[in-house]
C-alpha cells in the first residue's frame, strides 16, 4: 500500500459513512427518528426485550448514548424500560406495540437503503460486500482487546464464574460431559455428533453453553433455531441476532465465530445441508408455522475453522 492509495481508501470510506448517515436521517425524518434509533428499534424487534447495558454493547454503542436513545424512544411512546426483576440495577427494554410497528416500517426502509446504495454493484460483488465492510470495521474497532479477551475466556475456560446453566435438564447434562472430559467426542443427540456453543445471553450478559448438532462444510458452522419445532425461537437466537460472535467447541478445540442469518437460496442451500446431517429438522419444520432461522458460523478473521454445527435447542 503506497500513500496514494491510503489517501483513496480513507477518503472512500469516509464519504460512504458520511453520506449513508445523510440518507438514513432523510429517509428517518418522517418517522421522527433520527440516525442510531433504527438499529435499537430493529435490534429489539430481533430478539426481544434486552438489558440496556446488553443492548448497547450488541450494537457498538457507548452506554450514555443507549440512555439518551431509550429515553427518547420512551417518551415517544415505542420502547419500554422496567427494572430487572433479578438486578434493580439494571434496565429491561422492550418495544411497545407502537414500536413494534414503527420497526417494521424500519425495516423497509432499512432494505431500500441497501438496495440504494448497492445500486449498480455487480451481484457478485455485491454479495461480499457485508463480509468485506464487517472486516474493515473489525480493523477499526477500538473494542477489540476485549473481543479477543472474551474469546480467550472461551477457549481456556476462564470467565465461567458466571456461567448460567441452561433450565433443561438434557442440556445441562451434555454440558457436563463436554466440561468434564474437555472433548464433545461421543456426546451425542440421537446418535448424531455434536459441538458445543458458548456466548453471553442478550437479555442477561450471563454466560451460556448448549450443544448443538454438528454440521459442518468447508470450515463453516450452521445453526438452526428450530426449537424441536415450537412456535418460538430457541433462547440463543437472541444473542446470534444481535452479538454475532460465538465460541464453538468441536473434539477439544475451540474457536470463534461470526454468526450470519441466511435467507434465499443461500438458506436453502445450508437448509439442505443441515437437514442432511439431522434428519429431525425436515419434520421440525412441518410441525410448525414458523419459518425456521438458519445462521451460517465463519471463522473470526478468516480460514478453515475445521468443523461446524446446527444448534439443538
Amino acid at each position: 500500500m503506497d500513500h496514494a492509495y491510503a489517501d483513496a481508501l480513507n477518503q472512500a470510506i469516509r464519504l460512504l459513512s458520511l453520506r449513508h448517515r445523510a440518507r438514513a436521517a432523510e429517509l428517518l425524518a418522517p418517522l421522527g427518528l433520527h440516525p442510531g434509533q433504527e438499529v435499537l428499534l430493529l435490534a429489539l424487534a430481533r430478539s426481544g426485550p434486552m438489558i440496556q447495558g446488553r443492548l448497547g454493547e450488541a450494537l457498538g454503542i457507548e452506554p450514555p448514548s443507549v440512555t439518551l436513545m431509550t429515553r427518547k424512544l420512551a417518551t415517544a411512546g415505542h420502547v419500554r424500560r422496567t427494572p430487572d426483576p433479578s438486578d434493580r440495577r439494571a434496565s429491561i427494554v422492550e418495544l411497545t406495540d407502537s414500536g413494534k410497528a414503527l420497526a417494521a416500517q424500519v425495516d423497509e426502509l432499512w432494505f431500500a437503503l441497501a438496495e440504494e446504495t448497492a445500486a449498480g454493484v455487480p451481484a457478485e460483488t455485491a454479495e461480499w460486500l457485508p463480509d468485506l465492510l464487517r472486516a474493515l470495521a473489525d480493523n477499526v474497532d477500538t473494542k477489540q482487546a476485549r473481543r479477543a479477551r472474551n474469546a480467550g475466556d472461551a477457549r481456556d475456560g476462564r470467565g465461567d464464574e458466571d456461567y448460567e446453566p441452561s433450565a433443561l435438564g438434557w442440556v445441562r447434562t451434555h454440558v457436563e460431559q463436554v466440561m468434564s472430559t474437555g472433548t464433545t467426542d461421543g456426546v451425542t443427540i440421537k446418535g448424531k455428533p455434536t459441538v458445543l456453543m458458548t456466548y453471553r445471553g442478550a437479555k442477561t450478559g450471563k454466560l451460556r453453553k448448549t450443544p448443538v448438532m454438528r454440521v459442518e462444510h468447508e470450515g463453516r458452522y450452521a445453526a438452526v433455531a428450530s426449537n424441536g419445532g415450537t412456535a418460538t425461537n430457541p433462547q440463543w437466537y437472541a444473542t446470534l441476532a444481535v452479538e454475532a460472535v460465538v465460541g464453538i467447541q468441536d473434539g477439544r478445540v475451540t474457536r470463534e465465530y461470526r454468526a450470519r442469518e441466511l435467507s434465499g437460496d443461500e438458506k436453502a442451500l445450508w437448509w439442505d445441508r443441515a437437514v442432511a446431517a439431522y434428519p429431525d429438522y425436515a419434520e421440525y419444520q412441518r410441525t410448525t408455522d414458523r419459518r425456521i432461522p438458519v445462521f451460517v458460523l465463519e471463522p473470526v478473521g478468516g480460514g478453515d475453522g475445521g468443523g461446524a454445527g446446527a444448534a439443538a435447542d
